[in-house]
């Protein structure tokens, strides 16, 4: 984990997760959900697999040690007749951690989300534009935010991140 600009703000890409998009019918997210214990919506839920909420009736599977077919599987398993999708998106995000004292600012600089703990708790989870890209943003301590991005965007938002925290040092 590397402090680019003596900010106080680290970031870090997570490596080796294993990530699937699950969207179910309309009809079906309240059985869905239930089943599987998703998250509600705006927040994270879970140890591993992790569901982190995305929409009305769409949700990202995150896990550090199964295989991105074995939580498929599970989706069959457990969802029988509920109509879903679920699609290995492993190689398509990217995870940047970004820890410090001054991360619910950074973000803030590039989003109309207010990040403050009061307002954005620790596992809630949002979908927004950060740094004019979608992302999708989850607090997982005060100080520590998980980032998921396209994976063409993960330099960029790395450096979009590196740049804000120096110009934000030296504003504060």
């Amino acid at each position: 984990m590397a402090d680019p600009s003596n900010s106080g703000v680290s970031i870090e890409r997570i490596e080796n997760l294993s990530i699937v998009s699950l969207k179910v019918s309309r009809n079906s997210f309240e059985s869905a959900r239930n089943r599987l214990q998703l998250a509600l919506p705006l927040s994270a839920a879970g140890k591993d697999p992790r569901s982190l909420w995305i929409g009305p009736d769409q949700w990202l599977l995150v896990s550090n040690s199964k295989t991105p077919d074995s939580i498929i599987k599970n989706c069959q398993e457990t969802l029988g007749e509920v109509l879903y999708n679920a699609v290995d998106y492993s190689a398509g995000l990217v995870v940047l951690r970004i820890v410090g004292p001054n991360t619910g600012q950074l973000l803030a600089t590039g989003s109309g989300i207010n990040f403050r703990p009061e307002k954005f708790p620790i596992r809630t989870c949002c979908r927004t534009r950060l740094g004019q890209i979608a992302a999708v943003i989850v607090a997982e301590t005060p100080e520590q935010f998980d980032i998921y991005v396209d994976r063409s965007y993960g330099n960029y938002l790395n450096d979009w991140l590196t740049d804000s925290s120096s110009a934000l040092t030296t504003l504060l």
